[in-house]
This record gives C-alpha cells, structure tokens and sequence, in this order.
C-alpha cells in the first residue's frame, strides 16, 4: 500500500489538476497540492479522514458518493460534473470535472479545475455572482447557492438563506407553484411568486431548470419586477375605476328624478365596491341636519336610527362638518359610530364620503361591510371621485328643478298676461266702438250749431265752442286710432299683389290738404317695386310716417319728405326721409310703444300712429327702425318680406 500511495504521489505530484487517493475502505491517503490549494485550509489536513465525510462537507451532490462505491464494487471507472457554487468551502470556480478510476490498490480522484463545463476560468463565477438577475441553486427546494442579486432583494445576510427552503420565504400561493421543486425530476417551468423579505414583499419571475444528473437539483434565474407588477396593478385599476365611473355617469344621467338617481347610484357604488350595505344623506342647510333619502341592505330598525344626524354628531355629521372622508377598519368597536343596532351587527369596514359640488356641501354617502372587505386607499380615491360627480349632479338635478318651478310660474303668469292682454284689447275695442258714435254726434251738432248760431255768440262764447270743437276733433282722431289699432292686430292677414307706387300715388291724393296746409313736399322714388303683403296695412305705414313727417316739420323751412326702396335678399327695405325736427337717441327705441311721445311741443298727437306702424308690419313678418339727429330729420326704414 505504502509503494502504492509513493507511485501516485510520484506520477500525480506535479500534475496541473487535482487529485485525490484513497483506499477501499474511503480513508485518503494523498492529495497534491492542487486539491490543496482550492479547498478551504481550516478542513486541512485530508489524508487519513474518511472522503465520505469530506464529500458532505465541501459538497452538496450526493451523486459523487455514489459513485465512489461504485467504483469500490466494480472497479469501473465513472466521469461526473459537479457544481462548486453551492459549496463555500471550494475555492474552485463554477463546475469541475471529476474522473475515479483504480490505480493497483488504490483509487483515484482527478478534479480538472481549469477546463471543461462553465467554469473553464475562475471569471465565470464571478459573472454568476455578479449577474442582474437572481441566481439560485436548490436541492429538493433548499438553497445551495444564492448570488448577490438574491442577497440584494431579500435584505438579508448570505447566511440567513443558505441551506433554507425557498418555500420558507414565500406565500402560499407561491408554495403552490414552486411544488414541482420537491421532485426528483420536473420539467422546466417558469412562475411568479411574491417574497417575503425584511423590507417588505417583492415579487419574482423567472424560470426553473432542472439538473438532469443530479436528481432534486434545480437551477433558478429570477427578476425582480415589483414596480413593473405594481405598475400593472395601478393601470387595471385605474382601467376598473374608470369603467366604474363610466357606470356610475350614465346612471347618474339616466333621469331627473333625484331619489331615482340616487337609489339607482347606491347600488351601482355597492356592487362595483363588493359591499353589502349603504345610505345616503342630503344636507339641510337651513336646519344643519342631514337626511337620508335612499338605503340599501339595511333593515327598518337600523334605517329608523339614521333617518335625521345633525352636522357635526357620529361619522357621517363629522364627514358633513369637516368635508372630509372619514375610512374605519372596525367600525364596530369605534367610539364614533353612535348606532348601537350597527355595532350589535358587527359592521367592519365603514367609509363615509362628502357629496360635493363645485361650491358646496351637498350630503354624505356611507357604506359598510359586514365581513372583511377592506377599504383600500385605491377605493377611497374611487368614492372621493363619485362623491364628486353626485355633488354636481345633485346641484344640476335641483337646479333643473327650480328651472321647472320658476318656468311653470313664468307660463302661468304668461297666460295670465295674454288673458289681460285680450280682456284690454275687448274692452278698448268696446270702449272705442262705445264712445265713437257719441263723439261724432258730438262733433256734428257743434258743426251745425256754428253754421246756424255762430253769428249770435260773443266772442268769448265763440272761443269755447271752438274748444269744444277741437277736443272733440282730438278725441275722434285718438278713438279711430284704437280702433285701427286692435283692427291691426286682429283682422286676418290679407297677402296680394300690388305696386307701391299706386299705394302712394293714391295716398298722396287723401294727403294733399296736408301738404298744402304745411308747404311741403313729397319725393317717391320712381322704381318703387310691386309686393306681395297686406295693401290695408302697408297704406296704414306709409300713411302714419308720411303724416308724421310732415306734422313734425322744422319751423324755420318747409317739410321735404322722401320715400325710398332697395331689394336686399328677401327682404324690401323701403325709407321715408324728413327734413323735420328731429329725435334724441335715447327715445329711437321708445317711441314705437303706445301711448310714448318723444317729447311735448306744438304738434297735436295721440301717441298710437308709430304703435300701429309697429304692429302692422309686425304682423306681415317685417320689422322698422330710425335714424335721426335733433335738428336735422329722421329717417325710417321698414322691412317687408319678399316671399
């Protein structure tokens, strides 16, 4: 033996690989100073321990020991590849090839450190141990071998994780999906799984191999993508809360009914909320108190206890107060849920949301669970956000329905006003036929009495029946003009074909005495179109306009009246020029309503001419209006409809 043991140091002295002699029993006899130099010096010396022992110490492969008896049996040599990784007290990088054969007595081991497998350089190891990505290498589960990346998420010393279960450090659905990791054999799979590390949960994916020669063995390459997960997570529910949203608007403007929307919109918050119960209340500002106005799961007795909360009292007031959300985990054991009947029930999670405006408080949601659905602070976001869009609902729904109020008085009062209006225009037209014959009879006895009596009157009696010759000719004027009036509003429209200037020409005929009274003239435009319209009401507007500018002529020169036309799309634009006194600005508005007179002077009127222009072109679809400067004249210019 001892010859034997001489023979291999001799040969294997100086060999640029390790090895490793022993005898049939395993005890070790020789290794060179290779093997020497790669393992950890405080397990030296080797020579006389058993290489069993030694293979569990610096190795976790169990196959290298099988096949040293096998190689004591039968004498035939084997080739393994073993990983160093997992095994500190090697210095060796990576794998190493291992070859037993026998030599005489003895058997040898040969370990090439420097070629074949991954680790054909001590910088492969240090690429493993420096990679991004976790590296892991597991027997059944248990780790072996951890890199620094794995160090780095787990927070954790090198120590605390080798030789521990991975399962240890994940949670049960992650232990469900590592099961394959307890086999001998499995194929290669890939999973995520969320660990528990001293700073908090982290989630890993990645895949898993395994080793085929070395049963229960397996290799992991994991990534940490914990804010990519999250950021998935923040996307799907910012995706959820705005379908949620979108849910809640369309209920929320499916009517203007507000107990409908709102019960409507409690539901629709319960069901994408996962929660059993819910109520809200309306604010009452004039009294500070709080109102609920719809509910959902909760029973009469509960519902009775929270039918009235003044602002400020229990959770909803306080959220009514500050406008403020308020989230309780047990709501049952906090001294701020006053009903007793919720407490006895064993509400847990609670939220209570202000209802708010762009302005203003305007109630307060609540919801409850009586199981153990937490409220997130995601969910929380959520209710904020549909507190909101109730609040401007609510205020639109309410303002709607003032609109509705104030618009159902506004008709009323219109038709009251129409049935006024039409109770004036009967009784001024009743008035004026009423009053009419006995003027005329009163203005025709005084024009008898001066032809047969006037010679036998003083002449101070002469003058009083010439005042009451005149206010009888005013008073006869004024009543005829009511009546054209309230004929131009009421006889039916009556639309021919005639020339303007015919109207005028015939016109001008009944007006002469005027001219001639007031030393004027009348210019009418030579091409005056033929229209169709109403011939009554269009004589009625040049007749009153033509008079007027004569009556208001300037005292200092003789009226001079022009009557001009020009198409402009649909519409005849006809003027009628004077050269008269004028009228201020502030009256160019006013003086087309009844009873208006620009001012007082001279000229004898009742106020009514320019309001039966108004009214009958009014009626035949047209408009009018006035320029003028005091001094200079006036100019009216009136529409009427070419079609």
């Amino acid at each position: 033996m001892k010859d034997h043991t001489e023979n291999v140091r001799t040969v294997f002295e100086k060999a640029p690989f390790a090895v490793c002699a022993f005898d049939r029993s395993g005890t070790v006899v020789y290794i060179n100073k290779v093997l020497e130099s790669n393992m950890d010096p405080s397990t030296m010396p080797f020579v006389g321990k058993s290489l069993y022992e030694l293979i569990h110490t610096f190795l976790v492969d169990d196959r290298l020991e099988k096949n040293l008896k096998r190689l004591i049996e039968t004498n035939k040599p084997f080739n393994i590849v073993v990983e160093t990784l997992s095994s500190p007290k090697v210095k060796a990088s990576g794998f190493i090839n291992i070859t037993g054969y026998k030599v005489d007595s003895l058997y040898v081991l040969i370990g090439d450190f420097m070629s074949g497998g991954v680790a054909r350089e001590s910088r492969y190891r240090t690429l493993i141990e420096d990679a991004p990505d976790a590296i892991l290498i597991m027997n059944h589960g248990f780790i072996t071998f951890a890199n620094q990346a794995f160090v780095d998420i787990m927070q954790v010393p090198i120590t605390e994780i080798l030789g521990r279960s991975l399962f240890d450090f994940v949670d049960e659905q992650g232990r469900e999906a590592l099961s394959p990791l307890r086999r001998k054999t499995a194929r290669k799979f890939f999973t995520q799984v969320t660990v528990n590390t001293k700073t908090g949960q982290r989630v890993v994916e990645g895949s898993f191999q395994f080793i085929e020669d070395r049963p229960g063995t397996s290799l992991a390459m994991l990534r940490d993508v914990t804010e990519k997960v999250l950021l998935q997570k923040r996307l799907m529910r910012q995706n959820q809360d705005l379908a949620a949203i979108n849910t809640i608007s369309k209920t929320l403007s499916s009517s203007v009914d507000l107990v409908e929307v709102l019960q409507k919109t409690l539901e629709q918050v319960l069901q994408i909320m996962n929660i059993e119960m819910g109520f809200i209340h309306l604010l009452d500002e004039r009294k500070n108190v709080l109102r609920c106005v719809v509910s959902h799961g909760i029973t009469d007795d509960i519902l009775e206890s929270l039918r009235e909360i003044r602002v400020g009292d229990g959770i909803a007031g306080r959220v009514a107060a500050g406008g403020k959300p308020i989230i309780i985990e047990n709501a049952s054991m906090d001294p701020r849920l006053h009903s007793i009947t919720l407490r006895q029930k064993g509400l847990q999670s609670y939220a209570s949301i202000p209802i708010q405006s762009r302005t203003r408080l305007m109630g307060v949601m609540n919801i409850g669970s009586f199981g153990q659905r937490r409220i997130s602070p995601e969910d929380e976001r959520l209710l904020i956000t549909i507190g909101v869009h109730m609040g401007a609902v609510i205020e639109n729904i309410e303002l709607f329905q003032e609109v509705s109020r104030t618009t159902e008085e506004l008709r009323d009062a219109l038709d009251l006003i129409r049935q006024r209006n039409e109770e004036l225009r009967q009784l001024v037209s009743t008035v004026s036929h009423d009053l009419k014959n006995p003027i005329v009879a009163i203005n025709g006895f005084c024009e008898r009495f001066m032809k047969t009596a006037a010679n036998k009157l003083s002449p101070k009696e002469l003058q009083y029946v010439e005042a009451i010759r005149e206010s009888g000719r005013h008073m006869e004027e004024f009543v005829s003009n009511l009546l054209t009036l309230s004929a131009v509003e009421n006889l039916k429209l009556k639309k021919e074909e005639f020339s303007t200037r015919d109207v005028l020409d015939d016109l001008l005929k009944d007006l002469s005495p005027l001219i001639d009274a007031t030393q004027g003239r009348v210019i009418v435009e030579r091409d005056l179109p033929t229209i169709k319209a109403d011939r009554l009401r269009v004589t009625q507007v040049f007749t009153n306009l033509i008079s007027n500018a004569l009556k208001y002529a300037h005292p200092d020169r003789p009226p001079m009246v022009e009557v001009g036309h020009q198409l402009q799309g649909n519409q005849h634009i006809f003027s009628v020029k004077d050269n008269g006194i004028g009228i201020p600005e502030e009256h160019h508005r006013s003086i087309f309503d009844i009873f208006y007179r620009a001012s007082d002077n001279h000229v004898e009127g009742t106020g009514i001419g320019l309001s039966i222009v108004k009214k009958a072109l009014s009626v035949m679809g047209g408009d009018i209006w006035v320029k003028s400067q005091p001094g200079k004249g006036s100019t009216f210019y009136f529409t009427i409809p070419k079609e």
